[in-house]
Order: C-alpha cells, then structure tokens, then sequence
C-alpha cells in the first residue's frame, strides 16, 4: 500500500533488489503502461476529429442524444470541462500521497472523459459550422471512419499488450479483459462491413468486403485460441503463441480498415461557407487545446512513475505537471468561450485578468 511517505520510500528500495516487487513498482509499473495508453488514444482521437478538420457529424451512441441541438451540446462540453477540471486536482493529490494506483485509476477516467469531450468538441463545430447561411449538411457514407478506425485502434493495443506483457504479468483477469475488449472491437468491425457490403452497389466491394472480414475472422479465432491456451496452461511457449498470432490479426484489421475508409465509401462532408469554417475552427482550436494540455500532463505523469523520488529531475517533472495542469483549466475555458462566443477567443478582447494570451 503506497498510502503514505514511508510506504512509497520503501517500494523505491526493495523495488532494485532481485526479489519480488513491491506493490509500489508494480503500481508504477501499471501506471506508465496506462499513461501510454491514455496518451496514444487521446492523440488517435484528436487526429481524427480535430486535426483533420473535416465538417462531419460524429456518430456515437453517446452524441445521439443531443440530436440537431448546438446548445445541448455546448452545454454538456462546459459541464465536462469543470469535470476534467476537478480530476487534474485529483491526480495531483494522489500522487503527492504515493498513491500510484489510485494515480492510474483517475487517469484512465480522465482518457475516457477527454475523448468523450473531443467527441462532443467535434460534433458541436459541424453543427455550428451547417447552421450558417448556404451550408449544404454532410451526406453518410457506407462507413463510418471515425467509429472503424478507434476499433482498429483498440485491437492493435490488446495485440500489442498480449506482445509485450511478460509471462508473470499475465494474469487471467488482464488475459480476460484483453479478450472481451477485442472481441467487442471486432464484432463492431464485422457488423460495419457486413452492412456495407449489403448496401453497396459495387461487385467487387460487396465481395471485398466479405473477404476482409473472413480474413479477419479467421486470425482472431487463432489468437483468442491461444488466448485461452496461456490462460489455462500459462508458459514461454503458449505466450509466444500469443506473440506469434498476434501478427496475422493486426495486419488482417489494417487491411480491412484501410478498405472500409476509401473516400468512396466514406459519403460527403459538409458544405460550408468562410463564416462556417471560421466557426468550426475557433470550436476545434479550443477543444485541441485542452487535448494537447492533457497529452502533456499524461507525459509528466509517466516521467514522474518511471524515475525513483530521489531522482534529481524529479523536482522538474513535478513543476511541469503543475504547469500541465494549468494549461488544461486554460484550454477548459477557451474551448468554453469559443462555444459561447462561435469564435476564437484568442482573436477577442479579455473578458478579465484570467484570460489566455
């Protein structure tokens, strides 16, 4: 239990030493690999969203409540924002304390809450952007890139993590979790592309389509095999069957991803006017800023778990964290002013002595 200063003083000792980790080394440990994680999926979904800058709606099953409705989604962002707020204190008192666990915990709150936020970001600039005058809204296409794309995401991470966690490591609730998170990836892939095939009125995609998710199909029924291998009979040589047949998955799920997302199957984005797209870019600006300032506070958090409290860079990697945490209330509230205002507040008068430059 890294509860206190002596707790976390002594799982820095014991964890050099040859014998069996601490709880603490093994809750940074964790740590770093969530801050991997969390960083990695942050950065893929602000690529897809913020940076590409596309004028299409996001359809997730979360965004479907807000419909047609800009304000109800402002008004959950800025509900959000002070959410994200309030978790960057948290991380911060956890791990003042030594709690490296509860540390890893928040954060991967605060992931799912950044990429919700994102989402959310995204969706409120294509509705700002279509309502602007002469504004042609975006038609849907057979698939959806943004929704394939984080599925590919998440089945390369349980891949990589079946390749990179050691035999001892691999405990048959992470194997567990590793093998559903995969398995609900890949049924969405093949719902996605079996219902592209249906609808498209090409002969060789209908068939593509089919082929790919055979393919597919066929490389995770024989990793999840060794899977469950590793879990009831775990060695070097069922793990490494894991490593081996892992390959095959990935390079099957690229394929059929880079299929699915050739601009013909992907429908039309928006049509918007220089008023338009001035609005969707102050919105987009915003939401990156809050996305960078989290990356970057992730990135202090994983410095800070993989060097021992002694180290002498450690007085730096917290004042960074510190900064990091500022620049993620400041990207907070310019994202806010930009949905309130449908401009960039940075081209904007300050509204008071708190406002970024």
């Amino acid at each position: 239990m890294a509860s206190g200063g002596s707790g976390k003083s002594s799982s820095e000792v014991s964890g050099g030493g040859g014998g069996v980790p601490s709880s603490g080394s093994v809750q940074r440990k964790k740590l770093i690999s969530i801050c991997d994680h969390c960083k990695i999926k942050m950065q893929l979904v602000a690529d897809l969203l913020l940076l590409s800058s596309e004028t299409r709606p996001v359809n997730t099953e979360s965004l479907s409540v807000f419909g047609e409705s800009f304000e109800k989604c402002r008004d959950t962002i800025i509900a959000r924002t002070k959410g994200l707020s309030i978790l960057t204190h948290d991380v911060q008192s956890q791990l003042n304390m030594g709690r490296f666990g509860e540390v890893g915990e928040s954060l991967m709150e605060m992931g799912e809450l950044v990429v919700s936020l994102t989402e959310c970001s995204a969706h409120a600039a294509y509705l700002a952007a279509v309502e602007t005058p002469g504004a042609q809204p975006a038609m849907p296409g057979l698939v959806d890139r943004y929704k394939v794309t984080r599925c590919r995401h998440e089945v390369e991470h349980g891949c990589g993590v079946l390749k990179t966690t050691p035999l001892a490591d691999m405990s048959p609730q992470l194997l567990l979790e590793v093998s559903q998170n995969m398995s609900k990836n890949l049924k969405f892939l093949t719902d996605a592309c079996v219902l592209a095939s249906e609808k498209s009125k090409d002969k060789f995609a209908k068939e593509q389509f089919k082929l790919s998710v055979k393919c597919m199909s066929t490389s995770a029924s024989a990793l999840l095999a060794c899977v469950k291998e590793v879990k009831t009979s775990p060695s070097e040589l069922t793990r490494n069957r894991c490593v081996l047949f892992s390959g095959p998955l990935v390079q099957s799920v690229y394929a059929l991803v880079g299929f699915a997302t050739e601009p013909q199957f992907l429908g039309k984005a928006a049509t918007i006017n220089p008023e338009g797209k001035a609005v969707q870019t102050a919105i987009l600006g915003g939401a990156m800023s809050v996305v960078s300032a989290c990356v970057l506070l992730t990135q202090c958090l994983r410095d800070i778990a993989q060097h021992p409290e002694s180290s002498t860079k450690m007085s730096d990697y917290r004042e960074r964290l510190r900064n990091s945490a500022c620049a993620v209330s400041d990207g907070c509230n310019l994202l806010s002013q930009a949905l309130r205002e449908r401009s960039s507040p940075r081209t904007l008068p300050p509204v008071n002595s708190n406002s970024v430059n």
